[in-house]
């Protein structure tokens, strides 16, 4: 999981709330409403915006804050077929007065056995861990022979936050344990043959995908050595 820096929200959404004063998410899906979801998203998402480098952006790549998958957005997408979402951190359907409060959202890809389609209305407020409010990386570790993400302390508060977090967002779904066990075994291939741990970490990250994971690999690259 990664962290999310949220900033100010965006003038026209600012805009649209003081001039529609909406009660309901629905009303985004009225047909003059039908820009403010890919605007908001564009906001999070785009090159062009400062929010993104900020929120959910490393490098040029935006990602999901829950797999860390990298999100793919198109200005002109106005389906509901999206290849990403607007995620409600607390669901609206529990906290109605954070329906339109910009620091509750985030980018969620679109995968519905994962992340924001898992989580739907399922929350724990003592045990989630809001990306927005905390750093992630305080919790998670990982087991590179499996591919699972798990918590860093093996007790206490913050073991169950970790455990709870994943079991909520179904972190390991078995696809994607599976996609990371593959990227792990891709970058075994790509530094079997280096000469050094320097050698080894500068091929490391020319991945793109999966910060944090990447993160974790390089700060155990001996571990990786024994795998070779």
């Amino acid at each position: 999981m990664l962290k999310v820096n949220k900033k100010d929200e965006p003038e026209f959404f600012s805009e649209f709330k003081r001039k529609k004063n909406p009660k309901h998410w629905d009303i985004l899906n009225k047909p003059e409403n039908l820009h403010i979801k890919p605007e908001l998203k564009s906001y999070m998402l785009k090159n062009k915006s400062y929010m993104l480098k900020n929120e959910q952006k490393i490098g040029d790549k935006s990602y999901c804050p829950y797999c860390e998958m990298i999100l793919f957005f198109e200005d002109n997408d106005l389906k509901e077929d999206k290849k990403c979402h607007i995620e409600h951190i607390k669901p609206k359907s529990k906290f109605a007065n954070l329906t339109f409060d910009y620091r509750n959202f985030l980018t969620s890809c679109s995968e519905n056995k994962t992340c924001g389609h898992k989580k739907q209305s399922d929350w724990d407020n003592k045990l989630f861990i809001n990306p927005v409010q905390e750093n992630p990386e305080e919790y998670f570790s990982y087991s590179i022979r499996t591919g699972k993400i798990i918590p860093k302390k093996e007790t206490g508060l913050e073991y169950e936050k970790a455990i709870k977090t994943i079991e909520i967002l179904n972190l390991n779904e078995n696809k994607l344990c599976d996609y990371r066990k593959s990227y792990i075994n891709q970058i075994l291939n790509s530094i079997k043959n280096s000469r050094n741990d320097d050698e080894k970490i500068e091929i490391i990250n020319y991945f793109d995908e999966l910060p944090t994971l990447k993160k974790f690999l390089i700060g155990n690259i001996k571990i990786l050595e024994e795998m070779i």
